[in-house]
């Protein structure tokens, strides 16, 4: 067996090889090449399970990589931050090829699948709507500099508020920031258009969607994150997985409080709006929520319960093809 670890960068890869005993048998540098990458790994014979981190460059390594090995690890950077302090490429390789070999990588889940590709143009619309947060911010910052006090969606809407603004370097930069605004919303519009056509291919769309609170852009994100549901063995792991829970900090019987975990932020923010929208709306889910504070649940604890509740359906009705059913909440209630 090799174990072979890939510090990935954008011009250049350092390899590191460990035999089964743990014994470097190669430590290379090549470049980012995937025809190198290839001839390097099957320069060795045997048996190969290969890693690297989780980046950029992690589809497309992976869909290199995954032909010329038994097994492809994607592992998160994250849970890897026992580095040497004398950090360089080749200490990295080998750091990791060593915790590969006693099954101490946390791996990101990587499939290759259409799913998996779609998932490139669910966060590229996630980033063009950060960034519109981001200049709607800076844009508003303008009307509170000049002690004008301005909400609501006319704001971004009408030029001509900012007319009253007496300062000519805000304004300037005003009309400007409104016009990356007007960009942004027309391209947003593209990507959803896209979004949707490409929705049709994946077969749980419908399903996901008949959930209350869910509609296309939430469902293409639980489709592009999740991209199989049977990869968590219960709903549990997928709360976790989802950042919609918090791990107990117990010793000798004792609480010590609760941590916050590391979760899919994309996920979280998909079920914690969905759940908002659910509970405002006239439907199954919201008469669960008042059941919970009937019951004596505070309203943030039932909010977090509705939430959960989502993200449980939306993955039982993706791994049964069925569309949501009024009547197991109902259920729940009488």
């Amino acid at each position: 067996m090799n174990y072979i670890a890939i510090d990935a960068h954008s011009s250049t890869c350092t390899m590191c090889v460990l035999d089964n005993k743990g014994c470097e048998k190669d430590s290379s540098q090549i470049e980012t090449n995937g025809r190198l990458i290839k001839n390097y790994l099957r320069s060795f014979s045997g048996k190969k399970i290969v890693t690297f981190e989780e980046s950029e460059m992690s589809s497309w390594l992976f869909d290199i990589i995954r032909p010329e090995a038994e097994e492809v690890l994607v592992c998160n950077p994250v849970a890897v931050k026992d580095y040497s302090k004398k950090k360089t490429d080749k200490l990295d390789a080998r750091k990791l090829a060593r915790l590969l070999r006693g099954g101490f990588l946390i791996p990101v889940y990587h499939d290759g699948s259409k799913r998996e590709k779609f998932k490139h143009l669910v966060s590229g619309y996630n980033a063009l709507v950060e960034d519109a947060v981001r200049i709607k911010n800076r844009y508003k910052s303008i009307f509170r500099k000049s002690g004008k006090k301005q909400t609501g969606i006319k704001l971004y809407t009408d030029e001509s508020l900012l007319k009253d603004i007496p300062d000519f370097g805000h304004k300037f930069v005003g009309h400007h920031l409104y016009n990356l605004l007007v960009e942004i919303e027309k391209s947003r519009e593209v990507y959803v258009k896209e979004i949707k056509t490409q929705l049709k291919e994946f077969e749980e769309n419908k399903y996901i969607k008949s959930i209350p609170g869910i509609g296309d852009i939430q469902a293409a994100k639980i489709i592009a994150h999740v991209i199989d549901p049977r990869r968590f063995a219960n709903k549990h792991k997928f709360y976790s997985y989802c950042g919609l829970v918090r791990h107990q900090r117990v010793s000798d019987g004792t609480k010590y409080g609760s941590n916050k975990i590391f979760g899919n932020r994309t996920l979280k923010c998909v079920y914690k709006m969905a759940g908002y929208s659910a509970i405002n709306g006239n439907n199954v889910l919201n008469q669960y929520h008042a059941y919970l504070i009937k019951n004596g649940i505070n309203e943030r604890n039932a909010y977090n319960a509705v939430c959960r509740k989502i993200a449980a359906i939306s993955l039982a009705v993706w791994k049964d093809k069925k569309y949501f059913n009024d009547e197991e909440i109902l259920r729940l209630i009488k």
